[in-house]
C-alpha cells in the first residue's frame, strides 16, 4: 500500500473543493490572463480492439478488417472537419491524442510476435499529424507542434483484400501512436519535454501480448507576458481491474512527475488536458489490480479522482453558462451512426494554481467551455463525425499573484 501514500488522503479534500468553490472575484495584488486550450483525440478510425478475436491464424484477416475500416473513416476528410473546429476557437493550445502513424511494407516480412519485436515498415500510408497541420494551414492558421511522444508502435502482418497496391497476398501495416501538443504561432514555448510512463497494459493477442505504450507532453509558454505549464496525455483505458490499475498508475505518475517541476523549474499555474478515460460518474474507486506489481486485487482511485486529490479543477465542473452534460465519448466505430452517441465525459481540461505562494480560490475566473465535433454540422460531407470522441475547448482567466 506504499504507493498509495499521499492520494488517498488528498482525495477528499480535492473532491471537496472541485465541488465547493466558486472561483469568483477579483484582487489586488495578482494580474490576469486569457488563456484558450482545446483537447481533441483524432481516433486512429478503427476499433483495434478487433486484433484480439480468434487464433494466431486470424490476426493477417483481422489486421485487415482494421486496416479497412481505418480507410472507410477517411481521416483526410476528417482533419478538415477538426480544422475547422480549430478556426472557430483558435486556441493557444491544443492537446491531441491519438495521433497515428500508418506505414506498410509490401511484401510482408514479419514473424509473429514476440519473435520479432521490430516494427521496420516505412512506406507512409497516412501521416495524421501532418494532414492535419496541412488542413490548419489552408485556413490561414498558424500551429506548430510543441511537443511529441512516441507511445505505442505495432507492426502486424495483414491480408491484401485490395487494400493495398501491392502484388503480394500480404503486407505489413505498421501503426505507431503519437500524444502532440500543437502551440499558436503566437505562442513561446520556454520548455518542452515528452515522456512514457513506466507502467503500460501489455494488450494480449492471438499473436502474443503487445504492450500498449502511452505517454505525456508537458510545455512552458509565455503568452502576452505571462507564464503557464501545459500538459497532454492519453490514459490507459478502464473497465476491468487489470486496466483499472494501469490507468491508475499512469495518473498517479503523471501528478508526481507535475509536482516534482514545480521545483526543479518553477511553480507555475497548471493546465491538463486529454483522454483520461475516466468518467466523474465512476465515482472516486474502482476494483484494480494494485500497482506496481499487479498481482492483488483492491482499490484504485480513478483518474478522476487523483486529478482532484492533487488540487486540480475540472473546468467543465465550474463553467459559465447552462447546465450540459459534457459528454465526449463515443460515436460508432465507423463514424456513421446519424444521431451522436456520446454519453461519457472522460475528455477533461484541469488547473491548478501554483503548489506555492497564496493564490485564493480566484485565480480561475471567467471559464466559457464548450464540447465540439458533437453537431449534425461537424460532420464530414460524407456524414462522418470528425472523431469517435467529441474535442472539449475552454477560455479562461487566470489570475496570478504578482
Amino acid at each position: 500500500m506504499k504507493f498509495f501514500n499521499g492520494i488517498l488522503s488528498l482525495l477528499a479534500v480535492g473532491l471537496l473543493l472541485t465541488s465547493t468553490n466558486s472561483y469568483a472575484g477579483k484582487g489586488t495584488d495578482s494580474y490576469s490572463g486569457r488563456l484558450s486550450v482545446m483537447t481533441q483525440n483524432l481516433y486512429v478510425g478503427a476499433n483495434l480492439f478487433q486484433i484480439l478475436n480468434g487464433a494466431p491464424e486470424d490476426v493477417p484477416l483481422n489486421a485487415a478488417k482494421i486496416f479497412g475500416d481505418i480507410q472507410l473513416t477517411d481521416f483526410q476528410q476528417r482533419a478538415e472537419a477538426i480544422a475547422d473546429l480549430v478556426l472557430e476557437h483558435e486556441p493557444h493550445l491544443i492537446g491531441l491524442q491519438e495521433v497515428s502513424l500508418i506505414r506498410t511494407q509490401c511484401p510482408d516480412d514479419i514473424v509473429f510476435l514476440p519473435n520479432d519485436p521490430t516494427p521496420n515498415a516505412t512506406d507512409v500510408f497516412a501521416d495524421y499529424l501532418q494532414i492535419l497541420l496541412d488542413a490548419l494551414a489552408v485556413r490561414g492558421l498558424e500551429y506548430e507542434v510543441a511537443a511529441i511522444v512516441e507511445n505505442a508502435d505495432v507492426e502486424l502482418p495483414t491480408y491484401n483484400l485490395g487494400l493495398l497496391d501491392c502484388p503480394y497476398p500480404l503486407f505489413d501495416a505498421r501503426l505507431t501512436d503519437y500524444d502532440v501538443t500543437l502551440r499558436r504561432s503566437d505562442v513561446d514555448v520556454a520548455l518542452a519535454l515528452s515522456g512514457n510512463y513506466q507502467a503500460n497494459f501489455p494488450v494480449p493477442t492471438p499473436a502474443g501480448p503487445i504492450v500498449f505504450t502511452r505517454g505525456y507532453n508537458i510545455v512552458d509558454v509565455d503568452i502576452a507576458g505571462r507564464s503557464y505549464r501545459f500538459a497532454n496525455t492519453h490514459l490507459e483505458v478502464n473497465g476491468n481491474p487489470f486496466a483499472n490499475g494501469f490507468q491508475f498508475a499512469q495518473a498517479y505518475e503523471l501528478t508526481q512527475i507535475l509536482n516534482g517541476m514545480a521545483g526543479a523549474f518553477g511553480d507555475k499555474i497548471l493546465v491538463v488536458v486529454g483522454d483520461l478515460n475516466s468518467d466523474p460518474v465512476d465515482g472516486p474507486l474502482v476494483d484494480c489490480m494494485q500497482p506496481p506489481t499487479f498481482d492483488s486485487l483492491g482499490h484504485c482511485p480513478t483518474p478522476y479522482a487523483v486529478m482532484a486529490g492533487n488540487g486540480y479543477i475540472n473546468t467543465w465542473t465550474v463553467r459559465n453558462g447552462a447546465s450540459d452534460s459534457g459528454y465526449t465519448c463515443c460515436q460508432a466505430d465507423l463514424l456513421m451512426n446519424a444521431v451522436s452517441w456520446l454519453d461519457q465525459r472522460i475528455d477533461h481540461i484541469w488547473v491548478r494554481p501554483p503548489l506555492s505562494g497564496a493564490q485564493g480560490p480566484n485565480f480561475l475566473q471567467g471559464v466559457h467551455a464548450e464540447v465540439v465535433g458533437n453537431r449534425q454540422e461537424d460532420r464530414t460531407i460524407d456524414g462522418l463525425w470528425p472523431s469517435d470522441h467529441a474535442g472539449v475547448v475552454v477560455g479562461m482567466t487566470l489570475r496570478q499573484e504578482k
